[in-house]
C-alpha cells in the first residue's frame, strides 16, 4: 500500500467541530452560529511555513471575492423571514355615493379587513427550503475558499522556487569567477589557453542573463499574488531562504474517505438535496386551499344613531377559501423537483469521480516528486560536487581539460535548479491533496 504523509507546512482551514452534515428532514438548519474568516489552522499538522500562514489569513480578511460570496450568503439568510411570513392582510374601504336603499338607518361607510393562510405546514416548508438553499451557498463559499487557498500557496512557491533558483545562479556565478582566477593565473603563466580565458567569460555572461530573465519573471507573479490579498501590486512577497521535501502520513483510502466526509462539493450537493426535496413537499403544499378571515364594519346614518343612541355600527365576520382547481401548475413543479433530484444523484457520482481522479494524479505527482528529490539529493548533486572539486583540483595540476571542468560546473547549476523544481512540485501536489480534502471554516460577521 502506498503511504502518504501530509507535512505540517498545511494551511487548510479547521470548522467549528465536525463538517456540515444535512438530514433529510424538516428540521431547521442552525445557519446563525456561523464564524467569520479566521486565520487559517492546520487541518493534519502544524503550519510549516508561517508568513504564508499569514498570507492566508490576510486573503480571508481582504478578497474580494470571499467577501462578496459572504454578503450573498448573509443575503441568502435574509430571505428566510420573507419566504416564511404570512401575506399582508387587505383592507377595504367603501363609501355609496349614491345609495339605493331607503332605509335611513344604514349609513354610506363600510371597511373590511382580510387575512390569508396558506395551508398547514406551508410556511415552515418555505422557511426550511431557504435554510437549504442558503447553506448551499455557504458551501459554495468554503469551496471558492479552498480553491483560493490552493492558487494562494502555488503562486507563493512559484515566487518562492523563483527566488531561490536566483540565489542557485548568483552562487554559481561566484563559482565562475573563482575558477576564473583561477585561469587568470594558468593564462598569466602560460599554463592555459586564451581559449579557456573566453570560455568561463561565455560562461560568466550567460549566468548574468540567466539572473536576469528570472528576474523579470518575479514582477508578473508577484502582482498576481498581491491580487489575491487586495494589495498594491508591487507590495513586498517574503519567501523561504530554502525550500525542502516534505513527507505525510495518509493512504489513499483513507484520503478518498476524507475527501468524501469532508470536501464542501459534498455538502453543497446535500443541502440542494434537501433544498428540492422541501420544493417537492411545497408543490404537495400549494395544491393544497388556503382561506382567508376577516371582519366587516358597516357605519350607521348618523341622523338614525341620533334618533337610536342605543344603535352602533353593524359588524359582519367573513370566511373564504383558495380552491386550486387547475391542477397542472402544481403537477409541473413536484415533477421538476423530482427530476432535478435526479440530477443531484448523478451530480454527486460525478463529483466522486473527478476528485478521485484528481487525488490519484496529485499522489503520483507526489510519488514521482519523492523519488526524483532523493536521487538529487542524496546521489547526483552531492556527486557532481565532488567530481567538479577533483576536476578543479586536477585542472590547476594540468591533467584535465577546462571544458571538462566548465561542463560539470554547468551540470551542477542544472542539478540544483531541477532539485528545486522538484520540491515545489511536491508541494503542490501536497497542496492539492489538502484542497481536495478540504474542511471548510465557519463565518459570522462580528456584530452581525
Amino acid at each position: 500500500m502506498f503511504v502518504i504523509f501530509v507535512g505540517s507546512f498545511t494551511t487548510l482551514l479547521h470548522a467549528q467541530g465536525s463538517g456540515s452534515t444535512l438530514k433529510q428532514e424538516n428540521t431547521p438548519l442552525n445557519l446563525t452560529s456561523r464564524e467569520s474568516p479566521t486565520a487559517p489552522s492546520p487541518l493534519l499538522g502544524e503550519t510549516f511555513y508561517p508568513q504564508l500562514e499569514e498570507y492566508l489569513q490576510i486573503a480571508v480578511e481582504q478578497n474580494p471575492e470571499l467577501q462578496s460570496l459572504w454578503y450573498q450568503y448573509q443575503s441568502e439568510l435574509e430571505q428566510i423571514p420573507q419566504v416564511g411570513s404570512l401575506p399582508d392582510p387587505e383592507v377595504n374601504i367603501g363609501f355609496t355615493l349614491n345609495p339605493m336603499n331607503s332605509d335611513p338607518v344604514l349609513g354610506r361607510f363600510t371597511a373590511s379587513a382580510m387575512q390569508m393562510f396558506p395551508w398547514f405546514g406551508t410556511l415552515q416548508t418555505r422557511r426550511d427550503m431557504q435554510r437549504a438553499s442558503a447553506e448551499a451557498g455557504y458551501q459554495k463559499l468554503n469551496s471558492r475558499q479552498l480553491e483560493l487557498f490552493r492558487d494562494i500557496q502555488n503562486t507563493w512557491f512559484d515566487l518562492a522556487e523563483l527566488n531561490r533558483q536566483i540565489e542557485i545562479t548568483r552562487e554559481n556565478l561566484q563559482l565562475i569567477r573563482d575558477l576564473e582566477s583561477l585561469v587568470t593565473v594558468r593564462y598569466e603563466t602560460a599554463r592555459a589557453g586564451q581559449a579557456d580565458l573566453l570560455r568561463i567569460q561565455m560562461e560568466e555572461e550567460r549566468l548574468k542573463t540567466v539572473i536576469a530573465n528570472l528576474e523579470d519573471r518575479i514582477n508578473p507573479i508577484q502582482s498576481k499574488f498581491n491580487a489575491y490579498l487586495n494589495r498594491p501590486a508591487n507590495a513586498e512577497v517574503i519567501t523561504p531562504e530554502e525550500i525542502t521535501g516534505r513527507e505525510v502520513h495518509l493512504d489513499r483510502e483513507s484520503l478518498r474517505e476524507k475527501i468524501h466526509e469532508l470536501n464542501p462539493a459534498f455538502n453543497q450537493l446535500d443541502a440542494r438535496e434537501l433544498a428540492l426535496n422541501e420544493q417537492k413537499n411545497l408543490a404537495r403544499l400549494n395544491g393544497m386551499p388556503s382561506f382567508g378571515l376577516g371582519v366587516e364594519v358597516m357605519g350607521r346614518n348618523s341622523a338614525a344613531m341620533a334618533m337610536f343612541p342605543d344603535s352602533g355600527e353593524m359588524y359582519a365576520a367573513m370566511a373564504t377559501i383558495r380552491i386550486p382547481l387547475w391542477r397542472s401548475r402544481y403537477s409541473a413543479q413536484h415533477r421538476q423537483a423530482v427530476q432535478q433530484l435526479r440530477s443531484v444523484d448523478f451530480s454527486r457520482t460525478e463529483t466522486e469521480n473527478q476528485l478521485t481522479a484528481q487525488l490519484d494524479s496529485a499522489l503520483e505527482q507526489y510519488r514521482n516528486s519523492v523519488r526524483s528529490g532523493t536521487l538529487l539529493t542524496e546521489e547526483l548533486i552531492p556527486r557532481t560536487e565532488q567530481a567538479l572539486e577533483i576536476l578543479s583540483e586536477e585542472y590547476a595540476s594540468g591533467n584535465v581539460r577546462f571544458d571538462e571542468v566548465l561542463r560539470m560546473q554547468e551540470q551542477l547549476l542544472d542539478l540544483e535548479m531541477e532539485q528545486i523544481e522538484v520540491w515545489v512540485r511536491q508541494h503542490k501536489a501536497l497542496i492539492n491533496i489538502e484542497t481536495l480534502v478540504g474542511q471548510a471554516p465557519g463565518y459570522q460577521r462580528d456584530g452581525k
